[in-house]
């Protein structure tokens, strides 16, 4: 059960009570309903829920039951859901809900997810992987004389696609490849035994996601235009106010 001082936004907390509220209510007989109720009001109180939180909204669910029933399984309800675009986000109490107001006007909505996991504190007792053959990365090469930088990812060992740019270097092939006209035209060497790795996502789209917001925070990137296409203008919107932020 989350406990209601753990940080997660306050949307998530309502939710708590409100799927309590519907099993309590849509899943049992009307002769324990109040049982049920007295239940999930100890339940939340034993988790740090203060009372006047758990009534209100304990009060708006059952409201919302008795009123509008068939919104809880409506397939137009979930047919609009569908049509919503999300942005999620990792939660940072205090932080995180400030991007409600950046969002404001995108036609987006603001999901969270927890930064905080079990597997944070419990650990298993396994052997850390090395850095060159961690997989599902994105990462970062640096030229060791000047600023510029190259952002990629992969599915496979990072090794393997550092090595394939270092071999693409070597044969001096005619087929496109920014690293390879960077060190052919200016005779610089990149640093490849100090690779960075920014994110480690092991879903595709996710992880292409990932490497084109990279892509373009790069102050002096080699990356090609076209490598950020696919970034949702939302993503750029947002990203270019956060730059300014910073810069500011």
């Amino acid at each position: 059960m989350l406990n209601f001082w753990s940080q997660h936004p306050v949307s998530q907390k309502i939710g708590v009570i409100f799927g309590l509220v519907d099993k309590a209510f849509l899943l049992s007989h009307p002769n324990f309903h109040e049982k049920n109720l007295k239940f999930i009001i100890d339940i939340l109180l034993l988790n740090d829920y203060p009372l006047d939180f758990i009534f209100d909204n304990v009060s708006k669910r059952i409201k919302s039951i008795i009123n509008k029933p068939s919104q809880l399984n409506s397939n137009d309800n979930n047919i609009i859901r569908k049509n919503i675009n999300w942005l999620i986000i990792p939660y940072i109490k205090g932080f995180s809900e400030r991007f409600n107001n950046i969002v404001n006007g995108l036609n987006h909505k603001i999901s969270f997810y927890s930064i905080n996991k079990l597997n944070d504190y419990i650990k298993v007792q396994k052997d850390s992987i090395p850095h060159d053959t961690k997989m599902n990365v994105i990462y970062k090469i640096k030229c060791n004389d000047c600023d510029a930088t190259y952002v990629g990812q992969t599915k496979r060992k990072l090794i393997t696609r550092v090595n394939e740019h270092r071999n693409h270097i070597r044969r001096n092939t005619s087929s496109k490849s920014v690293i390879t006209d960077h060190r052919l035209d200016h005779s610089h060497e990149f640093n490849w035994n100090n690779v960075n790795i920014l994110d480690c996502e092991s879903f595709y789209h996710k992880r292409l996601i990932s490497e084109m917001l990279y892509i373009k925070t790069q102050s002096n990137g080699l990356n090609l235009k076209t490598d950020t296409d696919g970034l949702d203008r939302s993503y750029a919107d947002i990203l270019d106010i956060l730059i300014n932020i910073n810069l500011t």
